[in-house]
């Protein structure tokens, strides 16, 4: 027995392995698919194919998404209803996937559902800000659309290139907790959208994907506030508080997502004039590592360039969810096909009342 499943094989799949230290997808390492560039389509497809796409195949996805980046009428007003109540995005955002069943209740393509999750992010996003929505740019691809739809702004070519290369990152991790949520209610031959829900409802979690969101408010408040970054830390610590980023389950030398990201967080930090972002999470990440021995995960880096993008700290996490989202349906995919309910064991460990001791031991002498 482990604490938290770790350790332990739970399933088999073909889509993700973060053996050895090394994250792979369907084959390929992450760092061989960042030196290709490529756009976020093709990791997509890579996910729900288990292969890179032809031209013609890469241009048909694109083409589905965009026709698919449509919201129902009803549907918007609902929306734009819910979202004025004061809880966090990540709420509304689980809430608004389990509605999509309402308003299209038919099973819909792994690209159509990618796609409404997009502008879903994106009108949340919009709504929470006080923004009119937008409408998708036509001859977009998915990185350019999520940036344009939610800021209002056409990202410079250096920063769609940034922003594929995040999405990449994020796109999947084996049975990391969000997923393995979603298996687990794939398995029982439920809907996709209950999938996606669960799914999100535990990427909402501070210690999964809503780590970010917290080292985006510690930079905010330790940059905007002028407070000593290593005081804050030592004070932290010593109140037997988690510094968020920090630490992994998986990766004890380095994240291999971490430092792709690291050196995007640096650039766009001096593009964008936020470099006391960037020199701050410097000075963090070496205390840690010389008060703690934890190095930085993906979610450190990325609160930056997130930031640096134009997006607010409780925004993060809807970000990620964009990315994992292709990731969450190449498993619930996968899960389907294997046809088997996913039902551990326990070992109890509560109370043992006399009557069940004495039943026991009859049992035994039988």
């Amino acid at each position: 027995m482990t604490n938290g499943l770790a350790g332990i094989v739970a399933g088999q799949t073909s889509i993700s392995s973060t053996n050895n230290g090394h994250l792979i997808y369907a084959g390929y390492s992450i760092e061989q698919l960042a030196k290709m560039q490529p756009n976020f389509e093709t990791t997509m497809f890579l996910l729900w194919h288990l292969r890179l796409p032809q031209e013609t195949e890469l241009t048909g996805l694109r083409q589905q998404l965009t026709r698919n980046m449509v919201l129902p009428a009803n549907y918007s007003i609902l929306l734009k209803q819910f979202c004025r109540a004061p809880v966090p995005p990540m709420s509304q955002l689980r809430t608004a996937v389990s509605l999509l069943e309402m308003v299209s209740p038919v099973a819909l393509t792994p690209e159509a559902i990618q796609a409404k999750v997009l502008v879903v992010i994106t009108t949340i996003i919009r709504l929470h800000r006080g923004q009119s929505i937008l409408t998708p740019l036509a001859r977009a691809d998915y990185a350019t659309n999520l940036l344009y739809l939610a800021t209002g702004k056409k990202p410079q070519p250096r920063q769609q290139l940034i922003e594929n290369q995040v999405l990449l990152v994020h796109a999947d991790h084996e049975f990391n907790a969000s997923t393995f949520t979603a298996r687990v209610t794939a398995s029982t031959a439920t809907d996709t959208y209950s999938c996606l829900t669960a799914a999100i409802a535990a990427l909402k979690g501070p210690l999964h994907g809503g780590a970010n969101e917290q080292v985006g408010l510690m930079l905010e408040e330790l940059t905007t506030n002028k407070r000593p970054t290593v005081l804050y830390l030592k004070e932290k610590l010593e109140q037997g508080k988690k510094i968020m980023g920090f630490g992994h389950r998986i990766y004890k030398k380095s994240d291999p997502r971490e430092k792709l990201l690291k050196k995007y967080a640096k650039e766009l930090a001096r593009r964008t004039n936020h470099l006391d972002w960037y020199q701050t999470s410097i000075e963090i990440e070496r205390y840690m590592w010389a008060q703690k021995h934890l190095i930085p995960n993906v979610d450190f880096y990325s609160a930056t360039i997130y930031h640096c993008l134009g997006f607010k700290a409780d925004e993060f996490t809807l970000l990620f969810a964009a990315s994992r989202c292709a990731g969450w349906l190449a498993h619930i995919k996968e899960q389907r096909q294997q046809e088997t309910l996913i039902r551990p064991s326990s070992e109890y460990i509560g109370p043992r009342h006399l009557q069940m001791m004495t039943y026991e031991a009859n049992q035994q002498a039988k």
